[in-house]
């Protein structure tokens, strides 16, 4: 949310060719904003914690917060799945409305997910 602002998602993916492309040109359709973002080594060390396999708070502090979260899910996605997490927390929620969005709960990525899907 910080990175991106209030209009964009960040999309998380493990398959940058097939799937994000797919999403991409489904948010270019249906103009809700998406923008690849990064899971490196230096995220999946954050959510290591000496109590367990892994924390969901992470111990990035304020930075990579979207990145660490999204590492933290890859722990639950199976190997050889294609998966995409959309953080949709700055666009979902709008303080002014700026058609077609409405204020406060926009609905943010319904349409895209639509577009993607047909």
């Amino acid at each position: 949310m910080v990175a991106l602002g209030n209009e964009t998602a960040g999309a998380f993916t493990n398959d940058e060719d097939g799937l994000l492309s797919q999403l991409q040109k489904a948010s270019k359709r249906s103009f809700e904003a998406i923008w690849h973002m990064p899971i490196t080594s230096e995220h999946r060390t954050a959510i290591k914690c000496p109590y367990g396999d892994i924390s969901n708070l992470g111990n990035a502090g304020r930075f990579g917060g979207a990145s660490t979260a999204a590492a933290f899910l890859e722990c639950f996605v199976e190997k050889d799945v294609k998966w995409c997490h959309l953080d949709i927390a700055g666009p979902a929620m709008a303080k002014a409305a700026k058609p077609p969005i409405c204020a406060d709960q926009t609905g943010f990525g319904a349409s895209l997910l639509l577009h993607f899907l047909s």
